[in-house]
């Protein structure tokens, strides 16, 4: 099942995950926390131990991951796919992309510095030398140009700023042609990052500086107009299905954080959807 670029439909969801290749990343994924228990646990109590429980990650990394394998198969070099795994978190993902693509390097790059070490534990466990974790921000990339084949950011620009700089950054260490997979959250309520007003300018960044095929980004932005008629996945739909799907476990401590930071009184509470695109380098 080819997952849909833009807004994830219920309908297409609940296909998706009686499919064959929800199963694989199911399995995988359960293989990789039962062997790196320790790691995952550090990890958890900055994040979540398991990342692919989230609400919407069951459909943005096999998402992300058919985009890059499918290019990664089309290509007819010799040498090894670079695939940067851009604000990466510690997760199943990119020992995923290694298994589906022997021929991979996979760089993971956060800004955390902490996340060395659980890197070190899960090579050492997965007998992988291919994955590397660089430390810094995504505004400044260590690479050089024309470094990666493929980048993939997964639910990260709406914890960041100066997405110019980031999307200048991307086209800066991706070949000429190579491929960009990018998601993000989109705030339905506008009290957080990203309102649709938000994404529709970070959208049309996307369609100036990379190629998107002629595909009208902003259209995919009004289903979140009338979320419930649009049949679109969103947390208020979890909350009602499937609450532990969803990252906020505190969330009379988090509603007081926001009611400080001026959000008004959100019962802790982030009223979203999310967006996937793939896109390639000029």
């Amino acid at each position: 099942m080819q997952l849909r670029s833009g807004i994830p439909l219920l309908s297409e969801l609940d296909a998706h995950l009686k499919s064959d290749e929800y199963k694989h990343h199911v399995d995988f994924n359960r293989a990789f926390l039962e062997k790196n228990d320790a790691a995952m646990s550090q990890y958890g109590k900055l994040w979540a131990k398991d990342t692919f429980r989230l609400w919407s990650r069951r459909w943005e990394y096999p998402f992300v991951a058919q985009r890059v394998i499918e290019f990664a198969n089309a290509q007819t070099n010799d040498g090894p796919v670079r695939v940067l795994d851009a604000g990466s978190g510690v997760t199943y993902f990119p020992y995923f992309l290694r298994h589906e693509i022997p021929h991979s390097e996979i760089t993971c790059f956060d800004s955390n510095n902490t996340y060395h070490p659980m890197f070190a534990a899960v090579n050492k466990t997965m007998g992988e030398s291919k994955v590397k974790f660089t430390e810094g921000w995504l505004q400044k990339l260590p690479f050089e140009d024309d470094s990666f084949d493929a980048v993939c950011c997964i639910s990260v620009l709406e914890h960041t700023s100066n997405y110019e700089e980031i999307l200048d950054e991307f086209a800066r260490v991706l070949r000429p042609g190579g491929l960009l997979v990018i998601t993000f959250d989109l705030s339905l309520d506008g009290k957080f990052e990203l309102p649709k007003h938000v994404a529709a300018s970070l959208l049309r960044s996307v369609a100036a500086k990379f190629d998107t095929r002629g595909v009208d980004l902003i259209k995919e932005l009004s289903a979140v107009d009338d979320p419930k008629s649009s049949g679109i996945l969103t947390t208020d739909h979890i909350k009602e299905t499937q609450p532990d799907l969803l990252p906020w476990k505190s969330p009379l401590l988090k509603a007081a954080h926001d009611l400080v930071k001026g959000h008004g009184w959100t019962g802790g509470f982030r009223s979203k959807s999310v967006y996937c695109l793939a896109a390639n380098a000029k």
